[in-house]
């Protein structure tokens, strides 16, 4: 099986265990947050993909999973297209077996830009529903994108 991106969606480790204790409808108000940040970065995937191949194979490869309990939720947004690493970090220059040269194929940087502003966004929202059942989050900008 060839290589694939994967963005694995299940909220802030900080938060887990504020979860944990609020009542369930926050949890389920968290998890309707989390499921829809997996569902809208692999819209934009979709759509940012569709502008720059021709196949429809990076499209049709794109996989959203997800779970959730009382006490959590997990999303995963996955490319399991062979050659979903490669259309992402690009390659050098290519021969194939016969010397033939076919180029580099230069980064499309999709996936990842995207993974993470969806991420980012999301820890956004979950901050807000831990501030509205009355918890303060101090967080910094750099905290949330090593999340």
């Amino acid at each position: 099986m060839g290589a694939h991106n994967e963005l694995r969606i299940s909220g802030l480790r900080e938060f887990q265990a504020a979860l944990r204790q609020l009542p369930a409808a926050l949890a389920s108000e968290a998890a309707v947050i989390v499921a829809a940040h997996a569902q809208e970065a692999a819209r934009l995937m979709d759509a940012k993909y569709a502008e720059h191949e021709w196949t429809g194979n990076l499209r049709n490869s794109l996989i959203v999973t997800g779970d959730s309990s009382r006490v959590g939720a997990r999303w995963v947004v996955k490319n399991t297209a062979p050659h979903a690493y490669w259309a992402e970090h690009g390659t050098q220059l290519r021969k194939t077996a016969t010397g033939a040269i076919k180029g580099a194929m230069p980064p499309l940087h999709i996936f990842i830009p995207i993974a993470q502003r969806q991420r980012r966004l999301m820890h956004h929202a979950l901050i807000g529903v831990i501030e509205r059942a009355g918890l303060h989050v101090v967080a910094t900008e750099a905290e949330l994108l090593a999340a």
